[in-house]
């Protein structure tokens, strides 16, 4: 009778074991930074596609105003217009991140598709320090207040030629809040924001340290910080101002 011979599986030893361990850990350490700058570049490109679609819908917009911008805010009755909604009056009594805000009377609601979807860009840190105003994610992207004017829409059809590629329309914007609680001067926080103008630190610089801006030309551009704007209360958010010589607000000669 022929005898089977036994074989003997060997496996991993302990030393193999911990070398296996040691390469993946190696190669995970290769690979994170590689992977965090990917998952940045989609955000900012997704962030870019939030603002052309915007541009579209500011576009359509200012063919039917005859050119005219919208304001920032318009006192209505039972609340405030802003741009990018209605607040009931009595809202803010509520405390922030109470407050209601109804977008379906944003002025571009009409002209986008996706408005809840496009307001938001995916680079926004709403899990650190972050203070909400209304209940809800509401807008991340501030407007050029010297084109909208806070009261009184301006018109935008004198932006032509060289001026339009420079000119701001709407930027990544944020601001540092330290007035209105949960914030306070010894715990500031990071607040969405509406509006940029120049030298204010409302511009937030959330892609790596660089904001996305569309310009009058319709255009996305991408842009850094002014040196030393970052506001100092909170410099980790990265919210300041940009160059003067990179942007115009007020066009030479229009408005």
């Amino acid at each position: 009778m022929a005898m089977r011979a036994c074989r003997r599986e060997r496996g991993f030893t302990l030393a193999e074991l911990m070398v296996v361990c040691a390469l993946v850990g190696v190669l995970a350490a290769l690979l994170a930074p590689a992977l965090a700058r990917a998952f940045e570049i989609a955000d900012e490109t997704a962030c870019a596609s939030n603002l052309r679609q915007i541009g579209f819908a500011v576009a359509l917009y200012l063919k039917d105003s005859g050119g005219e911008f919208f304001p920032v805010r318009e006192s209505r009755p039972g609340g405030v217009l802003w741009y990018f909604g209605f607040e009931p009056g009595g809202s803010a009594s509520r405390g922030e991140g109470r407050r209601t805000l109804d977008r379906t009377q944003a002025r571009l609601y009409p002209y986008l598709q996706s408005y809840e979807t496009v307001e938001i860009c995916p680079a926004f840190d709403y899990n650190g320090a972050y203070k909400p105003k209304y209940e809800g994610k509401w807008w991340t992207y501030g407007v050029n207040l010297e084109l909208a004017g806070m009261t009184r829409g301006r018109s935008l059809l004198q932006v032509r030629g060289p001026d339009a590629a420079r000119t701001v329309v709407f930027a990544d914007a944020a601001q540092v809040n330290t007035f209105q609680a949960p914030a306070s001067a010894s715990n500031p926080l990071i607040e969405e924001w509406f509006y940029v103008q120049p030298g204010a630190r409302y511009v937030h610089f959330r892609h790596g340290g660089r904001a996305n801006v569309l310009m009058a030309d319709w255009h996305i551009e991408s842009l850094g910080p002014a040196p030393g704007s970052y506001d100092p209360r909170l410099p980790g958010a990265r919210i300041g101002y940009f160059r003067p010589e990179d942007v115009l607000f007020r066009p030479r000669g229009a408005l």
